[in-house]
């Protein structure tokens, strides 16, 4: 039955509808739309703004259009491409030349001059891009997130009250994701990708004989670095760099892909080259006594076999028997250490993560700002233990940037596993070589736990240029299928 209610509410609001409409507040706000209707018709500013033809035609004519990407016909493309040598530094062949000669050198030359290359080749790639009208557009939602980093690293800087060093940590991190950006945008095809791989497997084999050259003639060690629980002794070796933790960070993140190589190339030679660089690596983690390393190193090999080579689970199962009896006891000590507690560099990252915390608390939403931590970590340390940095990476970048900062990089995160696990359904050595990759950051990021790895800048490229790499594997996975199918 209709309510009688509802019945009377509705008379009523017909009847007050009704009224409005006979009122003359309804005619006369009718007039005026009427009129402002025809005002805006014969208006020449509107036909101007609505009307593109006119406008497009005066761009044509302008020096501005001579400029732009879409002008295909444009006199300055031609005046540059009439250069011998322009043409031949644009080269794809010699641009990734360049590329791998920048990647190869990172870790050998000063971080400015580094850092300088980078942005070089970074306006070489967009020049070329632009030249020869090849699309510029983000090629996978990985780019984005790289420019997404960027903006953030600004933001930390421009917004933050202390400058400290932040302006030259601030460019040193955007030269190196613009890098990988605009890498992604340019390459991606399977001989650049096998290229890159006998790079790291070059670069690996450099540093580890440099690395068994420093244990066989000895090195001065930092007695910082030696733990006062193990007799504070010992010979630790770092290459090229500086310090054995770093050492033992560069080598986890490329020891998983020289594995890969090993694994998948069919030439009997180079899986002989790739086995004997792989013992090399795995040797020069042993001597760099960075227990994090080790067992970074051994969960990121371990990965790679329960996913992708599961014909090495018994050899596995045998080296964790045979392990005690074979690796030298001072090794064994050193990793046992993690797990006693007690040791000299425990207490001291203890003592730092507590004032670290503090700090947090306190920048918790926009952050300290970049190169900050160390400017303010004396007013927060409960000790004499001195630090540039959080020793954990997360909680170093949490404090610095804050709770945006940290969404940003897990948006990149995320979308980068994504593109790395969406090829894992392909059984191509494509896609174990993306599996290596994410291998390799995954063990690199377990020993960023204990230290924060992108203090060095040689790491901080590496770790971006890996990540670059397993994205190029993963799209090439996904082709190799696709023309099986096809």
């Amino acid at each position: 039955m209709e309510s009688v209610f509802l019945k009377l509410g509705m008379r009523l609001v017909h009847g007050i509808r009704d009224a409005y409409e006979k009122s003359a507040t309804f005619r006369g706000i009718n007039h005026l739309k009427t009129a402002l209707t025809n005002l805006l018709a014969t208006s020449m500013i509107l036909r101007w703004l609505s009307d593109n033809s006119g406008l497009e035609s005066a761009f044509r004519k302008s020096f501005v259009y001579s400029l732009s990407f879409e002008n295909k016909r444009s006199s300055f493309k031609h005046f540059l491409l009439s250069s011998i040598l322009i043409r031949f530094f644009l080269d794809i062949r010699v641009l990734s030349v360049l590329v791998f000669i920048q990647i190869f050198s990172y870790i050998f030359l000063p971080t400015p001059l580094s850092v300088l290359l980078s942005v070089g080749l970074v306006a070489m790639m967009f020049l070329r891009r632009w030249i020869y009208e090849e699309d510029r557009r983000p090629k996978n939602l990985v780019v984005v997130g790289l420019y997404l980093l960027m903006i953030f690293f600004i933001v930390s800087y421009l917004f933050s009250p202390i400058k400290g060093d932040g302006l030259t940590i601030m460019i040193i991190y955007i030269a190196t994701l613009l890098f990988a950006a605009t890498l992604l945008g340019t390459f991606s095809d399977r001989r650049f990708l096998e290229q890159m791989m006998h790079l790291f497997a070059g670069i690996v084999l450099l540093v580890g004989l440099h690395g068994i050259y420093q244990r066989i003639v000895g090195v001065p060690v930092d007695p910082a670095w030696l733990d006062e629980s193990a007799g504070g002794s010992g010979i630790r070796i770092y290459s090229v760099f500086g310090n054995p933790n770093v050492f033992g960070e560069f080598l986890v993140l490329l020891l998983p892909i020289v594995f890969a190589g090993f694994n998948t190339f069919k030439n009997k030679w180079i899986k002989l080259i790739y086995a004997g660089i792989f013992a090399i690596g795995g040797l020069n983690v042993l001597l760099t006594l960075s227990r994090g390393s080790m067992l970074s190193l051994g969960f990121a090999i371990v990965l790679i076999i329960i996913f992708k080579d599961r014909k090495y689970l018994p050899l596995l199962v045998l080296a964790a028997f045979m392990s005690p009896y074979i690796v030298p006891e001072s090794i064994i000590d050193r990793i046992m250490t993690v797990f006693r507690g007690g040791d000299t560099s425990t207490s001291y990252r203890m003592s730092i993560y507590t004032a670290s915390l503090d700090m947090l608390r306190d920048g918790f939403v926009e952050g300290v700002g970049l190169g900050n931590f160390k400017v303010l970590y004396k007013a927060y340390a409960y000790s004499a233990a001195k630090s540039f940095h959080a020793h954990n990476t997360p909680l170093m970048l949490f404090i610095e940037m804050g709770i945006m900062g940290m969404l940003a990089w897990g948006y990149f995160a995320f979308i980068w596993m994504r593109e790395v696990f969406s090829a894992q359904k392909y059984k191509n050595a494509y896609s174990y070589y993306a599996f290596a990759a994410f291998a390799g950051v995954v063990g690199c990021s377990i020993q960023g736990m204990v230290d924060h790895i992108f203090h060095n800048y040689d790491i901080l490229f590496f770790y971006i240029i890996v990540m670059t790499f397993g994205v190029i594997a993963a799209k090439n996975a996904k082709d190799v299928a696709n023309e099986q199918e096809n």
